[in-house]
């Protein structure tokens, strides 16, 4: 088995740094380089759980004594009426036509 015992105790070699004409340039601290040279802009995507979450947090607070009392009609049988109903649907046609 080789001796790696040796590693991380010597000096590293050079930096080979690239050459051309596009190393020069990020070299030059010029005013006109900076502003010749496009800079990298930040980008932010949204998935589609992310966007339904967002959803979430605008719709209205919960009623919870409404919700309790609505449950309890129900399982009294007392909730749903002839009135009740047609005024569901009146109020669904009319968020629909929105």
């Amino acid at each position: 088995m080789p001796d790696i015992s040796s590693i991380g105790h010597g000096s590293v070699g050079p930096v080979n740094r690239p050459e051309g004409p596009a190393s020069s340039v990020r070299r030059s601290h010029t005013k006109e380089a900076t502003e010749t040279t496009p800079r990298p802009s930040d980008r932010v995507e949204l998935s589609e759980y992310a966007r339904l979450l967002d959803q979430l947090r605008h719709l209205p607070d919960i009623r919870q004594e409404l919700v309790r009392t609505i449950r309890h009609a129900i399982t009294q049988g007392t909730y749903e009426t002839p009135q009740k109903l047609g005024e569901a649907i009146e109020r669904l046609f009319a968020e629909l036509g929105e």
